[in-house]
């Protein structure tokens, strides 16, 4: 399928209807990202990650590891444990922040490791409520992903920006009601459809590349690589040039917040356009320029590193924006839960980014007048990660093995000759090699065993299938000659059957039940 036509199909019309099953998807990453911001990066006062040089980040890190961790034990969680850890989560924030605040009331002046706890708790809380809604997005397409993120990142800085000018009372007030809110969103997503249902995803409008190519290890490898590599240089940055964060007076936070919006206007405009070949090279050469820019002017303005620094500063966004994409991606197509790819992403990326900072700290011990040396490693770093990411994770997917070419009784090509109910009597027990299994014979023979599992009608059995290969509720309507209300009909009774509730629903259990399932 042509990255054209890819999108032709994935995107519904433009209107509100259409797109507001993302709105709580937007709010919510915009709400628990601007608690972080506001509470634990001081409202991007300053540049730094966290307060006690990083080591809060430190050991909210070392916390949300053993998420990552227990993804390597547990396949998949299920919803009891998603229901009851984001209720927790939203209890930490919300009483972390709300604890703040009532110490800033009293004027207490609590002890360190009191100060510590409150924000390692607001840090894991809110980081746990933006995989929560990252998680949501499972199987979205390219362009409501990109919707979602960009939206959601420059709702997230304008409110930083302006509480930034607060006291700090107002900014845990804030982060108290902002986490309340969560719940909010939480409860309204859970009336509404999937938003993979409007918005199926197409791998090919992801990197160009098909959907097994994310369950290809060394290409995880690479994303992470290009992330490690780019955040580095992004903390050097932010601790410019003796690795303390840096003031931000009104300008550079007023710039930090125009850069934010013209990047989101821009990647919102595309993914509503279905113009989304430009994202994954464009979006890392904006981060390139950027911290190029930063450089540039930390050279220029020495004794005013503020402004170099909000060029930093608005890299980093756009880098947490770009995660986030990247890990619906993998979230929609990898092998594992998706906690082990929001989880990795989010440890390596902060910690990198402290550790960025760490690294001047250790220059300038070295040679007190290093700032052309900071400059020239930061941009060291910028070109090892364009090269990764432009010749690895952007690259054309390689070519077939041969052994992947081999013959079969059943390939692509096969399938685009037979018509539906063919693929349809292909028997599940035919035991056909994975090797030469295609996404879609795979569905079609699984929806087989669904059906003798489940007790589906011959009908329901034709609109599972193209319902799972992918097709909107119209698109189903129109290749079964049925009128959208009677296929509306089908997926509900098929979900009450199932009991399964979305399309990613019916693909995780066909991934991990289907006959050649993992």
């Amino acid at each position: 399928m042509s990255q054209e036509k890819a999108d032709q199909t994935v995107m519904p019309p433009l209107g509100f209807d259409a797109y507001k099953v993302l709105l709580p998807s937007i709010f919510g990453l915009a709400l628990s990202s601007t608690v972080v911001n506001i509470c634990i990066q001081v409202a991007h006062a300053t540049t730094g990650t966290s307060t006690f040089s990083g080591f809060t980040m430190f050991i909210s890190a070392v916390i949300i590891s053993l998420l990552f961790l227990s993804t390597l034990v547990v396949k998949r969680f299920d919803k009891r444990f998603i229901s009851s850890t984001t209720a927790g989560a939203v209890v930490l924030a919300g009483a972390c922040s709300l604890a703040s605040a009532v110490l800033e009331v009293l004027g207490a002046a609590p002890l360190p490791w009191m100060v510590l706890l409150l924000g390692v708790g607001i840090t894991v809380g809110s980081t746990y409520l933006e995989f929560y809604w990252l998680r949501k997005l499972r199987g979205v397409s390219a362009q409501a992903a990109v919707v979602v993120v960009f939206a959601a990142l420059a709702l997230s800085e304008t409110a930083t920006f302006m509480l930034s000018f607060s006291s700090e009372l107002v900014w845990y007030a804030a982060g108290a009601l902002f986490t309340a809110a969560q719940m909010i969103a939480i409860k309204i997503s859970r009336t509404m459809d999937a938003p993979s249902d409007s918005f199926p995803a197409v791998s090919e409008s992801y990197f160009g590349t098909d959907e097994n190519r994310f369950s290809n290890r060394s290409f995880l490898v690479v994303a992470a690589v290009g992330i490690w590599f780019i955040s580095i240089p992004i903390g050097m940055g932010r601790g410019f040039p003796a690795g303390d964060p840096i003031y931000m007076s009104t300008v550079p936070r007023f710039l930090i917040m125009i850069f934010v919006w013209v990047v989101a206007a821009l990647w919102v405009r595309n993914g509503l356009k279905s113009r989304m070949r430009a994202l994954t090279t464009s979006i890392w050469v904006v981060m390139e320029i950027l911290i190029a820019l930063g450089a540039i002017f930390f050279a220029i303005w020495p004794k005013t590193i503020s402004i170099g620094a909000s060029f930093v500063m608005a890299a980093s966004l756009v880098l947490n924006a770009f995660i986030w994409y990247l890990t619906i991606a993998f979230i929609s197509f990898g092998w594992r839960d998706s906690f082990y790819y929001a989880s990795a992403a989010w440890v390596a990326s902060n910690m990198l980014a402290v550790a960025g900072m760490k690294f001047d700290t250790a220059i300038t011990r070295v040679m007190p007048s290093n700032a052309p040396v900071i400059i020239s490693i930061m941009s060291f770093f910028v070109l090892v990660a364009t090269q990764v990411v432009f010749t690895k994770l952007l690259a054309a997917p390689s070519e077939q093995t041969e052994s992947s070419r081999a013959e079969g009784p059943i390939t692509e090509a096969d399938v685009r000759r037979i018509p539906l109910m063919g693929v349809l009597a292909i028997s599940p027990q035919a035991q056909a090699p994975m090797v030469n299994q295609k996404p879609s014979v795979h569905i079609a023979t699984s929806v087989m065993e669904m059906a003798q599992t489940f007790g589906l009608t011959g009908r329901e059995v034709e609109v599972l299938t193209l319902y799972a290969l992918g097709h909107t509720q119209a698109r189903v309507s129109e290749e079964l000659k049925l009128s959208p209300n009677t296929v509306h009909t089908h997926i509900k009774r098929i979900y009450d059957k199932t009991d399964l509730h979305s399309r990613q629903e019916i693909l995780d259990y066909i991934a991990e039940y289907g006959t050649h399932g993992a």
